[in-house]
Formats: structure tokens, C-alpha cells, sequence
């Protein structure tokens, strides 16, 4: 028996190096007792049914043979590969920690734990790993491209450098050490050495549409527009279906004022074979650019390929709401609640801000409410809890969330006028050489104006790391006088260790304004002004006004105003609601906005 089980064994083996997968599949499945002769039957089998894409039954199958081989090393890993495989990530943490502990000296089960750890976001836990397996196998390449990911989560973008560096010692044409040294390059403001990375990549493989748009992004950063709106074509021209690149060209062409922004992705949503991943993603993208009208249409005219889909039931209610029936929008959210999708955050959404524009302010608190429950980081669902407490009247619960006395901050970031007039001297020159695009981005608050790319504050330059450095500090005093309340968004999250989630410079001319908006990702958030127009003076022009919530059919005057100040920093809770209101000026507004988040 044992020769026969070493030869069956050793056919099926063979089978899956040479590339046969449908033949592993199709002879274990007519031999289904093999599966219980070795873990290295399942093993393969699971391998094969991934190979073929179908990754859930691989899981299953993983799962099963753990009930005949229990607590198999070789099994567990197979297992949390797949399931990283599969997007879960979390149960892969916990299958490749039992297969850890079966095996502890395992270098492979190690490195696929840290990748785990990474996806879910654990990035010490995940360095440690890393670093371990690093110290132990140090040509393990992948574990350093790995690492590098890491690091650069971890705002250490000069050991990420290190990491992709030594890569490219060992192997000078890893592709994809050389691309992602270009992104790191590209987020410390490297721009020059970014784009030599990407044009290394791309002579290497001149087919790669990933690189070409990488090279793409950092030339714009260059201010090399007409060479970057020519990379990012040429990307789309490589891979037309690849929607990351053609966001990136259509979000371009937007911000470059172009009539016709959407050219290169219309002839593709009407073709049989392109995917119902890309028409929803274009949806997406008219929503975000308030092209309502068009995504209706889209949403018409596909329905037969979309119908069957979740999110054609979001977008169908939130095109109707924001052209005013509301109605229709809240019978496309009870369709799409027949499709019985589990945590259905995007429908809950929809169905509360409906609700709201209908003034049904107690119904829209249940969906909110149900939100927090599910995603108590999200500060957007805070935000709209603190409306619906406004709409029923229900002041001391407003308060507590919206006590601008005592969680609204405004105060200059150097103490005396000199060293902030200076602050801002310096500032300006280097703010104003990124403000090159002509229109805002697609899907931001402000209007009439423009914002620069990337994350401000990651950069090397002296005058913006001053400024980043001040905020921490003010930031800092700020929260030293706040009182911890477990129950409350910002209060129950007071720390001393702070960093910066994003930050960025926004340039408003004329009639510009910001709509009232709040800031999902962020904890505190803030502004600071760097120049202010002398339209401040007048009838509240410019003013920053909080309270004045954006749900529409509803009519808010906003609660509390603050008069921007040359040299003032403006620090709130990240769930308020706040916009600015439109001036009439021939002197541009200058700010820096940023949302921080407690490090631990």
C-alpha cells in the first residue's frame, strides 16, 4: 500500500509542476479517497482549484482536509494563503498563527504571517516578522519589497528606500522594486530620481501601463504636463480596461479644464466585453464629478448587465436624491435590500441621507446609529448622527458632539506677528510653485480654485516641515486641555502621539468656496491661513462656517463662524460640519489643511 500511495502521490505531484491543473482536478475528483492518504494531496488539490481561479473551493477543500490532518503545518499555511488570497485577511491571521505555532521555525509560514499582519493593518507586527525573516534568509527578495510596504505605512519612507535599494543590488531589473522605489522616491519629493526609476522600468518593460502612469503622476508633480498627459495615455492605449489608469488620466484632463475628460473611457462601457467592475467604477466617477444626469443615463441603458449587482442599486438611489426625487431613491434602496447583502454599508448610507433630504430625521438616525455600531472610526457617520440630533431638536446630544466652545480652536501657530508674516513669506513662494492645475479635483469640496497632489507634509522641504512640526505642537496644547469621555468620537481617542493621515494646500481665487463637507478618515482636523483675502472684512465673505450641514431639501444656517486670520490655526473634530463662504476678491486665499489621527 505504501508504494501504491507514494506513486499515486508522486503522478499527481508531477502533474501540478508541469502546469496540468485541470488534469490534478479532474483525477482527484475521480479519486477522491486520495485526499485522505497525505496533507500533500490537499495541498495540491487546493493549489490546482487556486491556479484555476476558484478560490473559494480551495478554501473549502483546506478546510475539510484539517478535519482528517488536524493541526498539519503545510495545511494551515495553505489555508491563510488562500484566505489572503480571497480578501480575508483577518482569518488568515488566525489560521497562519496556528500553523506558526505547529511549525515556529518555518520561514515560510513566517513570511506569510507578516503579509497577513500587513493586510489588516498590524504594520509593527508585521516589521518585526519581516525583519526576522530578513535576518535569516537575507536573499529573500519579496519579504523586502514586503518590508519596504511596511515601512512607508509607517511614515519611514528613508528604511523603505533602504529596503527597495537592496533589491535592486541583488536584482537590478525586479520591476517591481523598481517601481515602487519610484513611488517612495516620488512621496519623499524626489521627483527627478521618481522619474528616473519609472523610465529604468519601462525600458525593461515597455508594456507595463502601471509604470507608464506611475511616470505619469510624477511628472505632473514636475510640472511636465504635456509629457505627462502623453505617459498617461499611452498607459490607457496599453491596457484600455485598466481603470486605475484611466481615473488617473480622466481626473487629469478634468483638473486640466478639458471639455471632454471622460474621452478615453466612453467607447469601452458599451462593449460587451468590458467588465461590470469598470462600468461601476465610471458610475463612480461621474457621481463624484456631480455628472448626474449622465450617470442616470449610463445606469439606464445597462441595466441588464448591472441589475443583478448591489451597487446599481446605491447609485440608482443616489443619482435620484441628488436630482431631487427622493422617492424613486428610497424605492431603489428597498430593491436592493431584497438582494439580502450582508452589511450593506453603501445601501445604509444612502437610505439615511434620503431619509434626511425627506426631513424623516428619526428613521435616517437608525440607519446612522447602525453605521457607528459597524464603523466607529468612520467620523462621516458622526457627522450625520450630529444632523439628525439637529433636526429633532435634541440640543443636549448636539452639543455634546458640536460644543464649538470647547472643541473648536483658533489660535496663531508662532506667537508674535513678525515670526508668522515670515512663516508665511517663505511659505507662499514654496505653496504657489504646486498650484499649476486649472480646475479642482474631481469629488472635492471646493470650488474656483485648486489643491495640490500627494501628502504636503511627507515631503523634505524645510519651510513645510516647520509648519507640519508647529501644527503637532499646537495640536498638541490643544488636546492637553480636552477630557477623555469614552463614549464620544473625539474624546474618547485623546493622545499625546499624533500623526498626519493627509495634508494638503488649497488655493481659492475669486467666487471660491468650499462646500460644507466633514473628513471621514481624519480625527482632528484643521486649517491654516496663509493668505487671506481683504474680502474677510466684509459680510462674512471667506468665512470658515461650521454646523451649516449639506443634505438637500433641508435648509441649515450654520451654528458657529470664525474669520480667517493671516497666521491663525484652526483646529475642530474631523466630524464637524464646516465650508467657507464664497468671496469676491482680485487676492487669492492661501491655506494648508490636514487631518491628524492618533498613532496608536
Amino acid at each position: 500500500m505504501a508504494i501504491d500511495k507514494m506513486g499515486v502521490l508522486r503522478e499527481v505531484v508531477n502533474a501540478f509542476q508541469q502546469g496540468r491543473y485541470d488534469y490534478v482536478i479532474q483525477f482527484i475528483e475521480a479519486n477522491l479517497s486520495i485526499l485522505k492518504l497525505d496533507p500533500v494531496a490537499v495541498q495540491v488539490y487546493s493549489s490546482a482549484l487556486r491556479k484555476a481561479r476558484d478560490g473559494a473551493r480551495a478554501e473549502s477543500v483546506i478546510i475539510k482536509g484539517l478535519k482528517t490532518f488536524k493541526g498539519s503545518p503545510q495545511l494551515l499555511n495553505s489555508l491563510g494563503t488562500t484566505q489572503l488570497e480571497l480578501g480575508k485577511a483577518t482569518l488568515a491571521v488566525q489560521s497562519l498563527k496556528k500553523a506558526l505555532s505547529a511549525n515556529p521555525i518555518d520561514i515560510e509560514v513566517k513570511y506569510n504571517l507578516a503579509r497577513a499582519y500587513k493586510e489588516v493593518g498590524l504594520f509593527n507586527e508585521a516589521q518585526a516578522i519581516f525583519v526576522d525573516v530578513i535576518r535569516k534568509k537575507p536573499t529573500y527578495i519579496q519579504a523586502n519589497i514586503h518590508l519596504a510596504d511596511v515601512y512607508v505605512n509607517l511614515g519611514a519612507v528613508e528604511k523603505a528606500q533602504s529596503c527597495l535599494m537592496s533589491v535592486l543590488e541583488k536584482d537590478p531589473t525586479n520591476i517591481v522594486a523598481l517601481n515602487n522605489l519610484g513611488n517612495v522616491l516620488r512621496r519623499a519629493n524626489d521627483f527627478q530620481a521618481s522619474v528616473q526609476c519609472f523610465e529604468t522600468a519601462i525600458k525593461l518593460q515597455p508594456t507595463n501601463s502601471t509604470l507608464r502612469r506611475n511616470l505619469a503622476a510624477t511628472l505632473v508633480l514636475l510640472n511636465r504636463r504635456d509629457e505627462a498627459k502623453q505617459a498617461f495615455i499611452k498607459a490607457v492605449s496599453l491596457n484600455p480596461l485598466d481603470w486605475t489608469a484611466q481615473e488617473e488620466l480622466a481626473s487629469f484632463l478634468w483638473e486640466e479644464g478639458v471639455n471632454s475628460p471622460f474621452e478615453y473611457i466612453e467607447p469601452h462601457i458599451n462593449h460587451e466585453g468590458t467588465a461590470t467592475s469598470f462600468v461601476l467604477a465610471y458610475i463612480k466617477l461621474l457621481v463624484r464629478a456631480d455628472q448626474f444626469k449622465k450617470a442616470l443615463d449610463v445606469l439606464n441603458r445597462l441595466e441588464p448587465l448591472l441589475g443583478s449587482n448591489l451597487e446599481f442599486y446605491i447609485y440608482k438611489a443616489r443619482v435620484h436624491r441628488e436630482l431631487g426625487d427622493y422617492h424613486a431613491s428610497l424605492n431603489y434602496v428597498e430593491k436592493g435590500e431584497k438582494l439580502k447583502v450582508k452589511n450593506s454599508i453603501g445601501l445604509e448610507s444612502e437610505a439615511g441621507y434620503t431619509l434626511l433630504s425627506l426631513g424623516r430625521a428619526k428613521e435616517a438616525y437608525t440607519k446612522f446609529a447602525k453605521l457607528v455600531k459597524q464603523e466607529p472610526l468612520n467620523q462621516g457617520w458622526w457627522t450625520m448622527l450630529s444632523t439628525c440630533y439637529y433636526l429633532q431638536n435634541e440640543e443636549s446630544k448636539y452639543h455634546w458632539l458640536c460644543n464649538y466652545q470647547q472643541l473648536l480652536a483658533v489660535v496663531p501657530v508662532l506667537p508674535n506677528k513678525e515670526s508668522r508674516q515670515s512663516l508665511n513669506n517663505a511659505l507662499r513662494d514654496v505653496l504657489e510653485a504646486l498650484h499649476q492645475n486649472e480646475r479642482h479635483p474631481i469629488g472635492q469640496s471646493l470650488r474656483n480654485g485648486t489643491q495640490t497632489y500627494e501628502n504636503l507634509f511627507e515631503g523634505n522641504n524645510e519651510v513645510i516641515n516647520t509648519l507640519s512640526r508647529l501644527i503637532l505642537e499646537r495640536a498638541g496644547e490643544f488636546i492637553a486641555l480636552q477630557s477623555n469621555d469614552r463614549k464620544h468620537p473625539f474624546l474618547s481617542r485623546l493622545s499625546k502621539d499624533l500623526i498626519y493621515k493627509g495634508s494638503w494646500s488649497v488655493k481659492l481665487r475669486s467666487e471660491g468656496y468650499h462646500r460644507s463637507h466633514y473628513h471621514p478618515e481624519g480625527w482632528l482636523s484643521g486649517v491654516y491661513y496663509v493668505d487671506v483675502p481683504d474680502a474677510v472684512d466684509k459680510h462674512g465673505e471667506g468665512w470658515l462656517t461650521f454646523g451649516r450641514a449639506d443634505i438637500a431639501n433641508q435648509n441649515f444656517e450654520g451654528d458657529f463662524a470664525v474669520k480667517p486670520r493671516s497666521g491663525n490655526l484652526i483646529l475642530f473634530p474631523s466630524y464637524m460640519w464646516h465650508g467657507t463662504n464664497a468671496f469676491t476678491s482680485s487676492t487669492a486665499r492661501l491655506t494648508v489643511a490636514f487631518d491628524i489621527i492618533p498613532s496608536h
